[in-house]
């Protein structure tokens, strides 16, 4: 049997990016990869946010996520809000910020919590 190409890199994609562990009864785990975290700093400081008006939500199950400042490489550009799905019950988004370091600023992404 003969692999093409693409499927070995898939396979050996899929090999490096998991880590399996069998228990003592024989159970298998699957472990997801830890996601690298990579900032990049920027020596300006972001603009103040921008007042946003809040639309009505679509849908009951949709938050309002605010928008922020990306920074684009040489520029601050403004990412508007938008309404999100909330993924399930009871969780609350965590609005995105910019935070100093000694490096500079540094973007932290919003999250569901």
């Amino acid at each position: 049997m003969r692999l093409r190409p693409s499927l070995l890199a898939l396979s050996a994609l899929a090999l490096f990016s998991t880590a399996c562990v069998v228990g003592p009864r024989g159970g298998v785990a699957v472990i997801a990869p830890v996601p690298v975290v990579r900032y990049t700093y920027v020596e300006r400081e972001p603009p103040p946010v921008r007042y946003e008006r809040i639309p009505p939500p679509p849908a009951p199950e949709q938050y309002w996520v605010a928008g922020h400042w990306n920074w684009s490489g040489n520029a601050y550009v403004w990412v508007p809000g938008h309404y999100h799905v909330r993924p399930r019950p009871g969780v609350v988004w965590v609005d995105g910020h910019w935070a100093r370091h000694e490096r500079g600023w540094y973007w932290v992404e919003g999250h569901w919590r």
